[in-house]
């Protein structure tokens, strides 16, 4: 078993807005891949992204900057399916299904509602938010599910108390976004609620009226996220993760799974696998899912890493036995039919 969980980039976005505007920061400044951020739906090994979080803080020279960009940690700069989140009607709603939607944004975390005497409590528990990332991704967290209450409920609202599964951040800009006590270093992270806000009607427009519309491919990769029983899942989708970066390799990978290069292939070769036949193998599915989008073989080439379209014309057509062209005209007539 592989022990590795993903984030989803759509998850995350709004925090690459959030730091341009408020610091003059962006994604691309830690080195993350452009495609790798126009894919929205791209999966993240977790650890990466809690390094990300480190590094901002490192260079917004800020602890407390995910408080300070709280207005911008919101669904609604999610796009479409942020906005399907609040699209219920009231918070109740609201709760329950952002508690079970979100696990097609993150794996390895659990969302849910704790109930105690008249106090509901939102709660965030993930094993693998852990070090001075899994700070700020706990504070993150708080955020979302403070700004979501206050989407609802309005502006002036403050819980009953936060706790924090991280060690203390000591900044008064935390105290004055929340209102209310905080706990720190506790079990989970959890926004404490009384239990009659859930029986009170709001004020709220509903403003997304629309229904939300998808593509198969779209509604593909939202439901994609793979378990952590999965190892075949979670090596395609390190492999695919691998490929925004140069074309995939064993050490790469190896990395992101705290294992050495000859531990990960005495794996592989447990399951039966190659690493050359496997990334093979990913790589001319996810050329698919580009030619399906109409993308030119030489840009879905380059999205792969490959060195150059000869190299992909070659791997292809051992793993399917035509050509990416062939392939990509027989596909498309199929569509139009």
């Amino acid at each position: 078993m592989l022990d590795i969980a993903f984030i989803r980039t759509l998850f995350i976005k709004p925090l690459d807005g959030a730091i341009q505007k408020h610091y003059g920061l962006s994604f691309q400044q830690l080195e993350i891949p452009d495609l790798l951020l126009q894919e929205t739906m791209s999966l993240i090994p977790f650890n990466d992204y809690l390094s990300w979080l480190e590094r901002i803080e490192y260079l917004c020279n800020d602890p407390a900057y995910m408080v300070k960009v709280a207005e911008e940690i919101t669904f609604k700069n999610m796009g479409g399916f942020g906005e399907w989140y609040l699209s219920c009607p009231d918070l109740p709603l609201a709760l329950r299904r952002i508690n079970y939607g979100l696990s097609s944004l993150q794996s390895g975390a659990s969302y849910h509602s704790e109930l105690s005497g008249n106090i509901l409590k939102w709660t965030y528990d993930n094993s693998y938010s852990q070090g001075r990332g899994g700070r700020h991704d706990n504070l993150r967290v708080a955020v979302l599910f403070t700004q979501t209450i206050r989407e609802y409920m309005g502006n002036d609202f403050t819980p009953l108390k936060i706790q924090i599964n991280a060690s203390e951040i000591h900044d008064p800009a935390i105290n004055a976004y929340f209102q209310c006590p905080i706990s720190w270093n506790a079990p989970s992270t959890q926004v404490w609620l009384p239990i009659a806000i859930l029986e009170q009607s709001n004020n709220r427009p509903l403003t997304f009226t629309k229904p939300m519309l998808m593509s198969n491919l779209q509604l593909d990769d939202f439901l994609n996220m793979p378990q952590p029983t999965d190892t075949a899942k979670l090596m395609f989708e390190l492999i695919n993760y691998s490929r925004y970066y140069h074309y995939p390799n064993l050490d790469f990978i190896a990395q992101r799974l705290a294992l050495s290069k000859q531990q990960l292939q005495r794996r592989l070769h447990h399951f039966g696998w190659t690493f050359t036949d496997t990334t093979n193998y990913v790589l001319c599915n996810v050329a698919i899912k580009y030619m399906q989008q109409e993308l030119p073989i030489n840009k879905i080439a380059a999205n792969l890493s490959y060195k150059n379209v000869q190299s992909f014309n070659k791997a292809f057509q051992r793993n399917r036995g035509v050509t990416p062209i062939q392939y990509q005209q027989r596909l498309l007539e199929k569509q139009s039919q």
